[in-house]
């Protein structure tokens, strides 16, 4: 099941409304954010803790099992006076107290996604410098034909329960 038109590299997780792209290329982070807004897309923002423990948890399984090779990912996100703003400046309901330091990234402003303690974290980096490189993650509107199959398959489950 797809969640995204046209999207067919790396793991596609749907969440909601928006369907998430994890990308184990390393880059720095305006090219990955060159790449979400070229297939359609921006550089992934996780609004809430329940998309950080949906996607993060993803990752997680899919870097474990071998199939995504980074272990630290770009997000579109900011931690900006205290608090974390998606790129567009928008709040993010995480707590600004989710973000972990981690010795090894470079201290910075960009929120990244990491699994360096071996759990999906928060962690913010230096994302000014070109020679920072790790994997991304887009986001994308869920196509409307997704979401019917969706629903479809929601209403079946609906029933099947229903019935038993």
């Amino acid at each position: 099941l797809g969640c995204a038109d046209g999207i067919t590299a790396g793991v596609l997780v749907p969440y909601e409304a928006s369907c998430y792209q994890i990308v184990s290329e390393s880059v720095p982070r305006q090219t990955a954010s060159e790449k979400c807004t070229s297939g359609g897309g921006t550089l992934g923002v996780l609004p809430t803790s329940a998309s950080l423990t949906t996607v993060g948890n993803k990752v997680k399984t899919e870097h474990e099992s071998g199939m995504i090779s980074s272990s630290v990912f770009w997000l579109g996100m900011n931690n900006t006076r205290g608090r974390i703003l998606s790129n567009n400046g928008q709040d993010v309901t995480i707590p600004i107290s989710s973000i972990q330091s981690q010795s090894e990234l470079p201290s910075g402003a960009c929120v990244l996604l990491s699994l360096s303690t071996g759990e999906p974290t928060l962690t913010s980096a230096d994302c000014t410098r070109t020679f920072w490189m790790y994997g991304y993650i887009c986001q994308y509107a869920i196509s409307s034909s997704c979401r019917i199959e969706l629903s479809f398959l929601t209403l079946l489950v609906l029933l099947v329960v229903w019935i038993q």
